[in-house]
């Protein structure tokens, strides 16, 4: 069934002026009638709202979430391509069926930018350039069932790849090879100068890994790379790359799973950084909650889900702890479920739940860069097979549009498992007349309607304060459409994306937040020092 909106008061936004704001006007008039009559009301509402600010603090709190915002200093700063996403590498294996070259699917992947494009997986580490290196029978995983014999791509492949990024504005990170060795082990980098080079001479600017998910390499090959031989890969890459030519370009790595659970992860990593010559830009690491192939409705939505990604967090923020480096980190590879994601649930609107948290919760703990597994391909696709959005992608945008880089402090005496709330800077392209404007966005987890205050901004209200609130929900948990403010979300026919229109309320309105739903709240006025660029 449609959510019910009619608890919001409606307003029509039509040319983003900000004047038009200030929905109080006061008229002169020479009867000394109307003039008493102006005194009389304006003193009256003038009561009401010293009243209401005097009252603010005495709502019940046992019922109403109260979240204390912070405007004074910027609390964190991510990188602008915070919210990037991947197409897995498997999916180079069968290049005809990749849509890089189509323009819808072009146009679907510029409205992200500026963004990474990881083009990385477990088989990157089966990929080989322009060397026939091929097996007469496919080769299974008995982890996950991935295929991992070798295959070829060729320089054509490769521009194709590269044409694709340009066209949608976004930026290359290409997962290379770490599996071609000599029989003493160390790495055979022939294959992946041939990869090097080739971009340089076709004046590519792109990122770079190596291997993918080393500390896990024994389950799935049958084969192991310890961490201090890895860091030996990486610092010959290092080196390549400054050769070449490609100084700047960013070398990530080393791509670990398993972080705080019994393959431990973060151990390998922590390896890999004391051996490490300073060669990597970032440390990178992936993260799921769920298993894909068993993972039910309910564990979407089970705020127990939601805590294991701050375990996880806080275990590598201690890992780079006691490397003493300067070093940020990448959600390198990151969806709700692995395993290709959950069938009917990683690329349905229940999802986006979990997708929207891990932004706020890694923007806000120092992660640099979240990428998101994946554009295209598998059941957490935020791109369908026929093309069309589904709704983690519509987060995604809205996110782009409404969310910058600079995180704000926001913080609640009493916390609810079921909402969860974040708070950055607005960006300037959605500024009103270039004023500053604080973006706050969470979600209500519980099947009940929840009610919220945002307190730290009441005392430098002024009259042209407004909270433009753009409420997302669906008819069903597994539904693929998103409704913004009631209004499935569609893109017009030019593949434009459609006119996000606001519900405008006031800065003293408690806001209703619909069961199951997400929530960007934009407060265009307030006193924000930190948000001035």
């Amino acid at each position: 069934m449609t959510m019910a909106m009619n608890y919001f008061v409606s307003n029509d936004w039509n040319k983003n002026q900000y004047q038009n704001l200030n929905n109080i006007r006061t008229h002169q008039n020479t009867t000394t009638t109307r003039t008493v009559l102006n005194v009389i009301v304006l003193g009256f509402c003038s009561a009401l709202i010293v009243f209401s600010f005097w009252n603010f603090n005495q709502y019940d709190t046992s019922k109403v979430s109260i979240f204390y915002l912070h405007t004074d200093q910027t609390f964190m700063q991510t990188s602008k391509k915070f919210l990037s996403f991947g197409l897995d590498t498997s999916l180079l294996r069968n290049m005809e069926e990749l849509p890089i070259a189509d323009e819808r699917f072009i146009n679907l992947a510029r409205h992200l930018n500026p963004a990474f494009i990881r083009i990385g997986g477990t088989s990157a580490d089966c990929l080989f350039f322009n060397q026939t290196h091929t097996t007469s029978a496919r080769i299974i995983s008995p982890i996950d069932g991935q295929d991992i014999s070798n295959f070829t791509i060729t320089n054509t492949d490769f521009e194709l790849l590269y044409k694709f990024t340009i066209q949608s504005q976004l930026r290359m990170l290409f997962d290379l090879n770490v599996l071609i060795r000599y029989p003493n082990g160390t790495w055979d980098d022939t294959n992946a100068q041939d990869i090097i080079l080739f971009a340089k001479g076709s004046k590519m600017n792109l990122d770079w890994q190596l291997g993918n998910e080393p500390n896990s390499f024994h389950h799935v090959f049958n084969r192991t790379i310890t961490a201090e031989q890895l860091a030996k890969d990486y610092y010959q890459l290092r080196n390549l790359l400054n050769k070449v030519g490609y100084q700047k370009s960013f070398l990530v790595g080393p791509e670990v799973n398993h972080i705080g659970d019994s393959n431990k992860g973060q151990s390998y990593a922590e390896v890999f950084l004391e051996k490490d010559k300073d060669s990597i830009n970032y440390v990178t690491w992936h993260q799921y909650y769920l298993n894909g192939h068993e993972a039910q409705v309910n564990d979407f939505i089970n705020p127990l889900t939601f805590y294991y990604l701050p375990m996880q967090i806080e275990s590598m923020l201690k890992t780079i702890k006691k490397s003493r480096k300067s070093i940020s980190m990448w959600l390198s590879e990151t969806s709700s479920a692995y395993g290709g994601g959950a069938p009917g649930l990683s690329d349905r609107y229940i999802a986006g739940f979990l997708w929207l948290d891990k932004l706020g919760y890694s923007a806000k703990t120092g992660v640099n860069v979240v990428i998101r597994q994946s554009l295209f391909g598998g059941n957490y696709a935020m791109i369908g097979p026929d093309l069309l959005p589904n709704p983690d992608w519509w987060i995604s945008v809205i996110y782009k549009q409404f969310v910058s880089e600079k995180v704000l402090k926001i913080t609640s005496p009493k916390s609810s498992e079921y909402i969860r709330i974040y708070a950055h800077c607005t960006p300037e392209a959605s500024l009103i007349n270039r004023v500053p404007a604080i973006t706050v966005y969470g979600m209500n987890l519980d099947k009940s309607s929840a009610k919220i205050i945002i307190q730290g901004i009441f005392h430098r209200l002024n009259k042209n304060v407004k909270i433009f609130l753009y409420s997302l929900t669906s008819d069903h948990l597994t539904s693929r459409n998103l409704r913004m403010n009631g209004e499935i979300l569609k893109l017009q026919n030019d593949g434009k994306l459609p006119p996000f229109h606001p519900i405008i309320v006031n800065p003293t309105q408690i806001i209703i937040l619909p069961p199951f739903s997400m929530v960007f709240m934009v407060i265009h006025g307030v006193h924000a020092p930190t948000c001035i660029s």
